[in-house]
């Protein structure tokens, strides 16, 4: 779609080239979600393709993703077989979109959206990512993924801050994992996203829940819960009245079917 109101098109090698960041800029990155609708209220993009930021890097304490790393690269990537894990990551990208968004579209990007039905921030709060935070005058400071996203579209970010890098812990991608989403129609906004890891020698299991909710939550077991058990921790963390409501579905529908897929999920890994 064209934005008929961007006056400029900005292409700095790094943020020290942006002295100043103004009402009416955004960052561009892949773009396939910006130019799909208007903008009215944007004059200026600032693409962050010049700046090399798109990493995508195994290091001895985890995996690094660059602010500007595709998700093909990510699909392309040859993990270490020792991190099952990783996996999760790969599905969040196959089930988000086509071949030709992928090509394009940047995994960072699709966390800073902070869209609901996000297929990546459940997995990144899952394998317990952390956000590396810079502003233009080189400040940086770390989030985790679970503090990152505060509402639908919204963040912690502030004006003219930008997600540099994502950290993954090796330990977590070290996990057995399953990612289950459903929607109401094929290809359609997820009704629900669960993404689940089981520790293969002490039995722990955690749950990435995401697509019934404003902000993904996690939760955590010591040891592998029965179906009841989930249910009742379930309920315990996560209200009724936390769950979505609108046209897709109902949010006393969507609870159910978040049930089923942490029950499946389970069963998975522990089957596996």
């Amino acid at each position: 779609m064209d934005l008929h109101n961007v006056q400029s098109y900005l292409r700095p090698r790094g943020l020290d080239e942006l002295p100043s960041w103004e009402k009416g800029w955004a960052w561009l990155a892949g773009g396939t979600w910006l130019f799909s609708e208007a903008q009215p209220h944007l004059t200026t993009l600032v693409d962050m393709q010049q700046m090399g930021w798109d990493e995508l890097e195994e290091r001895d304490d985890g995996l690094m993703i660059g602010a500007t790393c595709t998700m093909s690269q990510l699909l392309a990537f040859e993990s270490p077989p020792h991190w099952p894990g990783f996996k999760s990551l790969c599905r969040a990208a196959h089930e988000l979109a086509s071949f030709k968004i992928q090509n394009v579209a940047t995994i960072a990007g699709n966390v800073c959206l902070a869209l609901p039905a996000s297929t990546f921030a459940p997995v990144m709060v899952l394998l317990n990512a952390r956000y590396q935070l810079q502003t233009l005058s080189g400040d940086r400071r770390t989030v985790a993924a679970s503090e990152f996203q505060i509402g639908a579209k919204q963040t912690v970010l502030q004006p003219g801050e930008v997600l540099r890098l994502i950290h993954i812990p090796s330990e977590f991608l070290e996990w057995q994992v399953s990612y289950r989403r459903i929607c109401v129609a094929t290809a359609g906004i997820a009704v629900s996203i669960v993404v689940a890891a089981r520790h293969g020698k002490t039995g722990e299991v955690r749950f990435g829940i995401g697509g019934c909710l404003a902000v993904p939550q996690l939760l955590t077991f010591a040891t592998t819960p029965s179906a009841s058990e989930l249910c009742k921790q379930l309920d315990r963390t996560i209200s009724l009245s936390s769950f979505m409501d609108d046209e897709t579905a109902s949010a006393r529908y969507r609870h159910h079917v978040t049930t089923v897929l942490m029950e499946r999920s389970l069963h998975e890994l522990c089957s596996g």
